[in-house]
C-alpha cells in the first residue's frame, strides 16, 4: 500500500515539474543554485527510487544507489541537455549506468541473492544479465511507463529498435525461469 502512494507522489511530482518549468528549473540548477537542487533532488528522487529498487530490491542499497546516481547527475549537470522526455529520462539513465557499473563489481554471485527466496532470485539474476541497452529499454518502458515512441526519442533509438530490445529482454528473462523438468526415470 504504501508503494501505491509512492507510485501516486512520483506521477503527481514529475507531472508538476514538468507543467511547471522544468527546463527553468534545469537551468538554474545548472547554475548550481541550492534551492534549485533541492527541488530537482525532492521532485526527482522517489521516480529514481521506484526505478533502481524494482531492480535492486534491497531498500539500503537501494538508496545507497540512488545517492550515487545524483551525485553523478551533479556531476554531468553542467553538460546536461534537455531529453524529449524531460529529467526523469535523464537520471534513469545515468541509474543505469551506474547499475552496470556495480553489476561488474559484484559479479553474478552477489550475497544479497543468498537471501532471497529462490525465484525472486532467478528474476533479479536474470535481469542483471540483461546488456545495459535492454537495462535501458525495459527501465523505461515498464519502470517509467513511457510508451515505445518516447523511449525511442529518450535513447535515439528507432521504435522498431526499442521493440527489438524489449523483445530480446523479456525472452533472455524468460529463458532465465524457465526450468528444465527432471527426467523421468527410466522403468526397467
Amino acid at each position: 500500500m504504501a508503494e501505491m502512494g509512492l507510485r501516486r507522489g512520483v506521477v503527481l511530482r514529475s507531472a508538476r515539474t514538468r507543467d511547471g518549468g522544468e527546463r527553468d528549473l534545469m537551468v538554474r540548477a545548472q547554475r548550481f543554485e541550492a534551492d534549485a537542487l533541492a527541488e530537482l533532488f525532492d521532485t526527482h528522487f522517489d521516480a529514481v527510487y521506484l526505478y533502481v529498487s524494482a531492480l535492486v530490491g534491497e531498500p539500503g542499497r537501494s538508496e545507497e544507489i540512488v545517492l550515487r546516481v545524483f551525485l553523478r547527475a551533479l556531476d554531468g549537470l553542467p553538460r546536461y541537455h534537455r531529453y524529449e522526455s524531460g529529467v526523469t529520462t535523464w537520471l534513469e539513465r545515468i541509474a543505469n549506468a551506474v547499475l552496470s557499473e556495480l553489476v561488474v563489481e559484484i559479479g553474478p554471485a552477489a550475497s544479497a541473492l543468498a537471501a532471497e527466496p529462490p525465484r525472486e532470485a532467478q528474476v533479479r539474476e536474470a535481469i542483471r544479465n540483461l546488456t545495459p541497452d535492454q537495462l535501458d529499454v525495459l527501465g523505461l518502458r515498464f519502470v517509467a511507463g513511457l510508451p515505445a515512441n518516447q523511449v525511442a526519442r529518450a535513447t535515439g533509438r528507432g521504435v522498431g529498435r526499442v521493440h527489438a530490445l524489449q523483445h530480446r529482454a523479456l525472452l533472455a528473462i524468460r529463458r532465465a525461469l524457465i526450468t528444465e523438468p527432471d527426467p523421468a526415470p527410466a522403468e526397467v
